[in-house]
């Protein structure tokens, strides 16, 4: 039993329930479905068994795929090891990108990248207005400017969203053997997968359990990123990237401040992303 973002999550010997803990969202696990059928060579992802409603949330049943998960691995890997796995799990996303889903099923309108990641920002903005000092309000107003110049249409490949090592599974040799949690997946431009990739790779220790804190207290090598980034930024120039992967970090800060209100390490935060070199190491 344990908690995702906004779901909670029951695991059995042989299945995985998810739950939605809001009420009256019955396509909440529509992502899940539509990659129920997709096939990545040498990577299991989860089947859907079955989906229905409870009292009004959402429940959907998965098949539970076999694998440790990636945070509790890593430490435990040499160097060589560690580029095995960052190079297959690189593979296997071109092969995602590669799988058509049905459109209807994912729940984020991204056919214009640019007015998407804008009016997320715009709505971001407006929830924690009277939380964010007005400094910070103003130098994200004016950063964003800057960098949405850069937030031009590719084309949309199917992007996980989420991959962290938590959405991970490796094998007993240290090999990549699965992939979960398919809930953000979108079909948008490809550095979108840099997005989040990058954010955990930056602040690691944030995102582990608190029992793996210390053993993740200090940023991944950003060397190791260079298969993701040979895979998506195509021919984005590394100033347009940096721009347009700020720009979601910065929505990303803005939605976690109305989640959880704003503090030392907030704004600690901000000015991180607000120094104009979020993708610093990357590129």
């Amino acid at each position: 039993y344990g908690f995702g973002y906004g779901t909670w999550v029951f695991i059995g010997n042989e299945t995985v329930i998810k739950v939605d803990p809001e009420v009256g969202r019955p396509g909440r696990f529509s992502h899940e479905l539509a990659v129920t059928a997709m096939d990545i060579p040498g990577v299991a992802t989860p089947n859907v068994i079955e989906t229905g409603t409870l009292e009004g949330r959402a429940w959907v049943i998965m098949n539970r795929l076999d694998g440790s998960i990636g945070y509790n691995v890593w430490p435990g890997l040499d160097d060589k090891a560690r580029q095995k796995l960052v190079t297959q799990l690189a593979t296997a996303l071109l092969n995602l990108q590669q799988f058509k889903p049905d459109a209807s099923m994912l729940n984020a309108t991204t056919e214009n990248w640019g007015q998407h990641v804008r009016q997320s920002f715009n709505r971001a903005l407006r929830a924690v207005d009277a939380i964010v000092p007005g400094r910070v309000i103003s130098q994200s107003q004016g950063a964003f400017a800057l960098w949405a110049e850069a937030l031009e249409d590719r084309p949309r490949v199917l992007c996980h969203g989420d991959l962290w090592f938590g959405n991970i599974l490796v094998n007993h040799q240290g090999e990549l053997s699965g992939i979960i949690d398919f809930d953000r997946i979108a079909l948008a431009p490809a550095d979108y997968e840099l997005d989040m990739l990058l954010r955990f790779w930056n602040y690691p220790w944030n995102f582990v359990p608190e029992q793996l804190e210390e053993t993740y207290n200090d940023p991944l090598d950003t060397l190791l990123l260079k298969p993701f980034l040979e895979l998506c930024q195509g021919d984005l120039s590394d100033e347009a990237l940096n721009a347009r992967l700020s720009a979601l970090e910065l929505v990303y800060r803005l939605n976690l401040v109305n989640r959880f209100g704003w503090n030392d390490q907030n704004a600690e935060m901000f000015d991180r992303v607000l120094a104009g070199d979020w993708a610093k190491g990357l590129i």
